[in-house]
């Protein structure tokens, strides 16, 4: 001002020097308060164990914006990117599992008040027996409503599980439920595909260790279908012989 110079030709200068003042301030060799006011730490070592990579929006960003996970590290994505896949993922709909397996606890407990596998079959176990062994579909007239599907025992005489039942409407369970033999009552083509999906039932919940131990051995009817070759032997002990004739040279 002393040097003549007017007031609007200082205000650049006048800013140039609050932004550098503001610099200074925010460097904490020179005001150790504002370290804790920071949201980026200074020193580049503690940048190594508090900042970590969103693998979705690709920024880094405090641990304190990421969820642990199970194995008690944090997840590859923030929270935003977190609620913005939950919000855009498709819902699935467990109602029909859920029904059927309301449905067969209820059935199985007026039949047998001692019942086990039903109440130890989670929905998710129910939805792979349904999508995955059953596709879907009752066994005699392949339908698809899950809401009129309906698990019943196979063999009514044994307790029910994966590897005794059978999928049915509600329309067809009351044919079955009187059927006293179902190899009299069925076609051997039938039984051999029901039977069939016993075996894949088996084979998956067999590799789960409280459903294992309910594993009974397997049926004797199963195995008249599989050829077993076993050599045949004489009243001597020694092997037969081989009477087919050469074939002539």
């Amino acid at each position: 001002m002393t040097c003549g110079v007017k007031a609007a030709n200082l205000e650049g200068l006048r800013k140039r020097i609050s932004t550098l003042f503001l610099q200074y301030i925010k460097i904490p060799a020179f005001n150790p308060e504002v370290a804790k006011l920071l949201k980026v730490p200074q020193n580049p070592s503690q940048l190594r164990n508090t900042m970590f990579l969103c693998r979705s929006c690709y920024r880094y960003l405090p641990s304190g914006d990421f969820s642990p996970s199970a194995n008690t590290r944090l997840s590859g994505r923030c929270h935003e990117c977190t609620s913005l896949d939950n919000i855009a993922r498709t819902r699935n709909d467990y109602s029909y599992y859920k029904n059927i397996l309301k449905r067969l606890r209820a059935d199985e407990q007026q039949l047998n008040k001692e019942a086990k596998i039903p109440f130890l079959l989670q929905v998710e176990d129910m939805r792979y027996l349904v999508e995955v062994v059953w596709t879907s579909r009752s066994a005699l007239q392949a339908s698809k409503d899950l809401f009129n599907l309906v698990f019943v025992r196979w063999e009514r005489q044994r307790d029910w599980s994966p590897w005794n039942c059978i999928l049915l409407s509600k329309e067809e369970i009351s044919a079955h439920v009187q059927v006293e033999d179902v190899h009299k009552a069925y076609e051997a083509t039938f039984i051999r595909r029901i039977e069939h999906k016993h075996t894949l039932a088996r084979r998956h919940f067999s590799q789960i260790s409280v459903m294992a131990e309910y594993l009974d051995s397997q049926p004797s009817a199963s195995l008249g279908n599989q050829l077993v070759s076993k050599p045949i032997t004489m009243a001597t002990g020694k092997h037969a012989t081989n009477t087919t004739p050469a074939s002539a040279h």
